[in-house]
């Protein structure tokens, strides 16, 4: 009897520290996307300084241009790369919360 309980305990601390980490995942991962899509929305708005910045360090109009094209199309990957991410830590929060709630259920 008390081996049963010890292996149930023991699961539970796992499915636990599993749930923590699943969370401290999505949490970060949301917190990642959020900043992403503030600096997205700030790139309109900044697209005049950040072109001058540059030519500032002496690069042609048509070349800051093109930095800031590339930059832009980074930014347009990381924010499908985060989203991806906060999905899938979802997914796996649900997975694991949906998962222990059955196995306690079950107990």
């Amino acid at each position: 009897m008390l081996s049963g309980f010890l292996a149930f305990y023991l699961y539970a601390m796992s499915t636990d520290d599993q749930l923590r980490k699943a969370m401290d995942r999505l949490t970060r991962t949301e917190k990642m996307q959020a900043r992403a899509e503030k600096v997205w929305k700030s790139l309109d708005t900044s697209r005049a300084t950040f072109i001058n910045s540059l030519r500032n360090t002496g690069l042609s109009y048509a070349h800051a241009q093109s930095k800031f094209d590339d930059f832009v199309e980074e930014q347009r990957r990381l924010r499908i790369r985060l989203a991806q991410e906060v999905e899938a830590a979802q997914r796996e929060y649900l997975a694991l919360a949906d998962g222990g709630g059955v196995q306690a259920r079950a107990a």
